[in-house]
């Protein structure tokens, strides 16, 4: 009898952005070196002020770990523009996308590929790892930072408002989209066995992709700085090429660096401009029913809304960055309309206008 050879397992690369934070990168990449199955290649694109301080910690803790490719690239600031340059350079049949500051759990690498490697088909696009709310045992040891009380705090929020999301789809005008591309997925009967899910969208700090599928799409170029709703948006754009998988066997742990995101103003007219285009632009290319597209636009507008007012109350307690931010929702919420109104191919154009008339990046 002829034996027939098993695949050669799939190969995977590492890309992290990042900006004027050594110190996250000396606790992520040991981490990722020390996963069971290691990456071929890890690649970091840095936008800091002052790159030294990167390539040294990246030499540093990549020290003896001749197996693995190392490339580190100086570049423009930008999420999006950092990680389409870092796409660039991977190649691997998977591509793992987390912040520079996403601690990996032992065997997550192997949780995340296992998936990958079942789906012989080619339907899964894209995988994203549980989160835990603890670190990995003894990662933090000698660390050169700690989470400021505000992230540790929110980190605390994670499973109530995650459920109440769910229970309560009218908040999150994202669930329209998300719950569409869900039913839509194609049915795979062995996600049980590996103790995964599909899932609407993937969260950015612990993104994983096919290569092929993210480089045909790539990050959204329009969206600067901050880039917020970048992972919605690639993880919906992906699923052109299939679905979207939640991971429970992999976790990994968001150790958020303090600092940064000061401005407020920005911020705010950000989170609801980006979550305009971002709707505008899915509805459509992900082919929304008439009957979606009404509730995309009506919940838009009502959690803008409810933020501006949650805002609002915060700022009567004498909270001066919540008054900045629901300055900033004031200041972007007609552009909730005018993109909604601007055909397909004129979006992007129209979404930069409203960034230039808004003053944010």
């Amino acid at each position: 009898m002829t034996s027939i050879a098993s695949p050669a397992p799939l190969t995977f690369d590492v890309v992290i952005a990042t900006r004027n934070r050594p110190d996250a990168l000396a606790l992520t990449i040991p981490l990722l070196l020390a996963q069971s199955r290691r990456p071929e290649q890890l690649i970091v694109i840095d936008s800091s002020d002052d790159h030294a301080p990167v390539a040294q910690v990246v030499a540093q803790t990549t020290a003896g770990h001749d197996a693995v490719r190392v490339t580190v690239v100086h570049s423009e600031k930008g999420l999006t523009r950092q990680r389409n340059i870092g796409l660039g350079y991977v190649t691997a049949d998977v591509v793992f996308l987390p912040d520079d500051d996403t601690l990996f759990f032992p065997g997550t690498s192997a949780a995340i590929m296992e998936i990958y490697e079942r789906d012989t088909e080619g339907k899964v696009a894209a995988v994203n790892p549980a989160v835990s709310l603890t670190p990995p045992e003894g990662a933090l040891d000698g660390a050169g930072y700690a989470m400021s009380d505000a992230h540790v705090a929110e980190a605390k929020t994670v499973p109530w408002r995650t459920a109440i999301g769910r229970l309560m789809p009218d908040i999150n005008p994202r669930m329209v989209i998300g719950k569409a591309l869900v039913d839509r997925a194609p049915a795979l009967p062995w996600l049980t066995e590996l103790d995964a899910l599909h899932v609407e969208w993937m969260t950015g700090f612990r993104m994983t992709f096919r290569t092929a599928a993210i480089k045909t799409e790539g990050f959204e170029p329009v969206f600067g700085g901050y880039s917020l709703f970048e992972d919605t948006d690639a993880s919906w754009a992906v699923t052109d090429h299939g679905c979207v998988i939640g991971a429970n066997r992999g976790k990994v742990y968001h150790h958020r660096f303090p600092g940064g995101r000061a401005d407020r103003y920005g911020l705010g007219a950000m989170g609801l401009a980006n979550l305009a285009y971002l709707m505008a632009k899915h509805v459509a290319d992900r082919k929304l029913s008439p009957a979606q597209r009404a509730e995309a636009i009506r919940k838009t507008k009502s959690y803008s809304r409810l933020r501006m007012v949650l805002a609002w109350a915060r700022s009567l307690k004498g909270d001066a960055g919540a008054a900045e931010d629901l300055r900033g929702m004031k200041a972007a919420h007609p552009a909730i309309d005018r993109l909604f109104g601007t055909p397909r191919e004129r979006l992007a154009e129209t979404y930069l206008d409203i960034k230039r008339g808004l003053g944010i990046d």
